[in-house]
């Protein structure tokens, strides 16, 4: 039996990241918009930061106290726990249309971040350098689609995103929200990291099994919890734009951090299965966003069968690069 104290840990991080998350960003919204920011702006990126920062600041803490594997993990486990997980749940409640304002650039730097980190761990440790170079892709990608988006803004072409942060808390309990969300974040973090670690020693399991599953699917409750919200008003371009922006900021800024802990050996098994699983369900995601489909239970309910698929596969040991090599040669 392990002990209460790490489940309670790791649990309890859990909810209070759920609740620091929405209170951060909630909080902000309502705070940019006060100050002038444009329905844009707020919703990209204010809310895509938000979002994203328990896989940052989960994936920091893991990499700078000595346990890189749960970052990695949590890195590579999100970024398909948002594709078959966050589109498939709301798409169980309400059915979404993919495809919107903008998805095209957000797309293509989504696969750019993909392949790059998929790329350049099969040969590469992480190392600082490398966290550099993720770090200025990131800043140009952002300053890109700011000037896209103001572009568009003048324009008068629609941006799929200006109702979607009408709505929020008074300012100042917005001022409130946004220091008591972001200190939620922080505290949550270091208690899943020591109940992550503590719960796959006990198990006697790698530390990357313990991010690449409880981890990841926790650090996605902000994104389920968006995506939701996004489903009720039946916005699909902010569902599925939220889903690119979270995987973009999750890769190459959570990776950043983790590589400027470096240098880092990515584990193996990130190369026989997982980054398999990975560049698939960027391809699905993809698939989904190019033909415009409609995301109803059916799409839904494959969506998660694939993720139940990966999990099995990911406890059962397959490998995905050993299987390859076998048919090619």
């Amino acid at each position: 039996m392990p002990d209460p104290i790490l489940i309670a840990s790791l649990f309890g991080g859990l909810v209070l990241l759920a609740l620091g998350g929405d209170l951060l960003v909630r909080g902000a919204v309502r705070v940019g918009w006060s100050l002038g920011a444009t329905p844009l702006i707020a919703g990209m990126f204010i809310v895509g930061l938000g979002t994203s920062l328990p896989e940052i600041l989960v994936s920091a803490n893991a990499a700078f106290t000595g346990r890189p594997g749960l970052g990695i993990g949590n890195i590579v486990g999100s970024s398909i726990a948002n594709v078959f997980l966050v589109l498939a749940i709301p798409a169980l409640i309400f059915p979404v249309t993919a495809g919107g304002p903008g998805q095209g650039r957000a797309l293509a730097a989504m696969l750019a971040a993909t392949t790059l980190w998929i790329g350049m761990t099969a040969i590469l440790p992480l190392s600082p350098l490398m966290g550099l170079f993720f770090l200025f892709i990131l800043i140009g990608y952002t300053g890109l689609s700011l000037f896209a988006a103001r572009r568009d803004e003048v324009a008068g072409k629609a941006t799929g995103v200006r109702e979607h942060a009408s709505e929020g808390p008074p300012l100042w309990r917005a001022l409130i929200y946004v220091p008591a969300g972001a200190i939620a974040l922080v505290y949550a973090s270091g208690l899943i990291v020591t109940g992550a670690e503590g719960l796959a020693r006990f198990a006697d399991v790698p530390e990357e099994y313990i991010g690449l599953t409880l981890l990841a699917v926790g650090t996605s409750l902000p994104e389920i919890g968006a995506s939701l919200a996004a489903a009720f008003r039946k916005r699909g371009d902010v569902l599925v734009g939220n889903i690119l922006g979270s995987n973009i900021i999750n890769i190459l800024g959570a990776g950043a951090i983790v590589a400027l802990s470096g240098p880092v050996e990515v584990a193996r098994l990130f190369q026989t299965y997982d980054h398999w699983v990975m560049g698939f369900a960027a391809i699905v995601l993809t698939i989904l966003i190019v033909t415009r489909a409609r995301i109803g239970r059916l799409i839904a309910a494959l969506l998660l069968l694939l993720y139940a698929v990966y999990i099995y596969g990911l406890v059962n040991g397959v490998n995905l690069l050993g299987l390859y090599e076998t048919i090619r040669g």
